[in-house]
């Protein structure tokens, strides 16, 4: 991509677990990935790992993208990379209430900045989509063609537009990039206060190692609540997040001070065995460590959301009762793409 005299180059490459993180996981360069996949850890350059292009450019109506969003994460970044120095290094804890502030608005940047919330917002809107159309049935078809076309269409043409939109493997609904970086504030605003409302605990290992996952923040189950309920920030009984190869903050109910958690060979295996599962596709760890050895690693996950209808239950080629004829939804499905390859699949 050219650039233009006097702007500065668009950045590319970003990384989606910040290069902070990777860096204490790390010889210097190098860090071990062990993919999900089973085709076996080896060391990457810490540049090349959870690179997505373009992942926070935002665009503009004529497509030009700009790194205001990577900037903002990258100065947030730096201002927590000196608070968990003090944290390891200089052995600070607790920490000051500036600096506990900081580190709560990266912690919260890291739940709402992952590749897992963009998906989840994808799958959501794909799947309302798809019902909407399925309950609006030929009749809204018939209106959205004449009203986008002007004058009156064929019964075929209502027909086949149907049968289109109704094979509903097909095609895949994505919510434009402006709108998952616009969610991203919100979410990160969210995650914040129930970030900060809760007790830290430091845990500080002298000789045990922990994983990083390519999802860095994990959540702990209450195991007091239903079986069919969610876990998030706000209702799990703890967040979890590594910080360095040997150091990790808990965060238990609020109210309690922040304190230390004590550290132990059995804790460490709990947190690891965790961070694996938080994992989609791969986790990372220091070359000369081993935190992997013991643990059962899940498969690589490729859905966030689950849905207890799908849009075929909602089919009513008729049309909808009077209740459901007003479907404010732009039509046909913007930014629709072709169905998802599954992993491993070639292209």
């Amino acid at each position: 991509m050219s650039t233009e005299p006097g702007k500065q180059k668009l950045k590319r490459h970003h990384h989606t677990v910040p290069r902070l993180l990777l860096r204490r996981f790390a010889d210097g360069k190098r860090i071990i990935r062990v993919p999900l996949d089973g085709s076996g850890p080896k060391p990457i350059g810490i540049g090349d790992a959870t690179v997505r292009s373009h992942f926070y450019s935002m665009q503009d109506e004529t497509g030009q993208r700009d790194d205001a969003i990577e900037n903002l994460l990258s100065v947030l970044e730096d201002q927590a990379a000196r608070v968990i120095t003090k944290i390891v290094a200089e052995q600070v804890w607790p920490l000051s209430a500036d600096d506990r502030a900081v580190l709560g608005e990266w912690v919260a940047a890291q739940t709402a900045r992952i590749p897992a919330a963009r998906q989840a917002n994808n799958e959501v809107a794909d799947q309302l989509l798809k019902i909407q159309i399925a309950a609006g049935g030929k009749p809204e078809v018939r209106r959205r063609l004449e009203a986008k076309r002007e004058k009156p269409v064929t019964q075929k043409e209502v027909d086949d537009v149907w049968a289109e939109l109704t094979d509903f493997s097909s095609y895949y609904v994505e919510l434009p990039v402006n709108d998952h970086l616009l969610s991203m504030a919100e979410a990160m605003e969210v995650a914040y206060e129930c970030i900060m409302v809760r007790s830290w605990q430091l845990c500080r290992f002298e000789r045990k190692s922990l994983l990083l996952s390519d999802h860095p923040v994990t959540l702990l189950r209450d195991e007091t609540t239903p079986a069919w309920s969610g876990v998030g920030l706000a209702n799990a009984a703890a967040i979890m997040v590594p910080i360095d190869r040997r150091v990790a903050i808990i965060m238990t109910a609020p109210a309690d001070r922040d304190g230390i958690f004590p550290a132990s060979t059995k804790v460490a295996r709990e947190l690891n065995h965790r961070f694996a599962w938080n994992s989609r596709s791969e986790l990372f760890h220091h070359p000369d460590d081993d935190p992997v050895a013991g643990i059962k690693l899940p498969p690589v996950r490729s859905r966030e959301a689950e849905f207890s209808q799908t849009a075929e239950r909602f089919l009513m080629p008729e049309g909808p009762s009077e209740a459901f004829k007003s479907i404010p939804t732009d039509w046909p499905p913007p930014n629709a793409r072709a169905p998802r390859r599954g992993p491993g699949s070639k292209r």
